[in-house]
């Protein structure tokens, strides 16, 4: 009986994780739209699973200016795009680390995540995926299991 009703609620978690989940695509979709009709959109991630996962998005103009950019970080699908202010104005392929001084570690990878999605585009290249964290921890464990395997 103990068995049954724990495969009932992590089925009834895993299904609240899911329509949460939509309803945070549907609102990076919102904003993604909203951007693009404006512009360029420059999109920068940084996965985590026990950290803030943070998301950038930074619209461009036709010198490469950024007009607007919008974030979301947080560990849960609660997580919505905020406005981020500091470097309108400035071009994106120019962004350095001072620039970034007064964000978080987090937010400061992403955007020169999308800095860098964003010369790899420009340059005719093509984007790597990120592997999520869980792939991380697989990759990392094969890793270990083939040294092994070796010697």
């Amino acid at each position: 009986m103990f068995f049954i009703l724990l495969i009932v609620m992590l089925a009834i978690g895993f299904g609240v994780q899911y329509v949460l989940g939509i309803f945070q695509i549907k609102n990076f979709n919102k904003n993604y739209i909203e951007m693009r009709e404006k512009g360029r959109v420059s999109i920068g991630r940084r996965p985590s699973i026990f950290k803030s996962g943070t998301l950038v998005l930074i619209q461009i103009n036709g010198k490469n200016e950024i007009e607007e950019m919008r974030y979301m970080q947080g560990v849960t699908v609660f997580a919505k795009f905020k406005k981020l202010k500091g470097l309108e104005g400035k071009k994106i392929n120019q962004i350095k680390c001072q620039d970034l001084s007064h964000y978080n570690k987090l937010l400061t990878k992403a955007i020169l995540d999308a800095q860098h999605t964003f010369n790899v585009i420009q340059s005719g290249g093509e984007i790597k995926s990120i592997p999520s964290p869980l792939m991380r921890v697989v990759n990392n464990v094969n890793g270990l299991v083939k040294k092994r395997g070796v010697n």
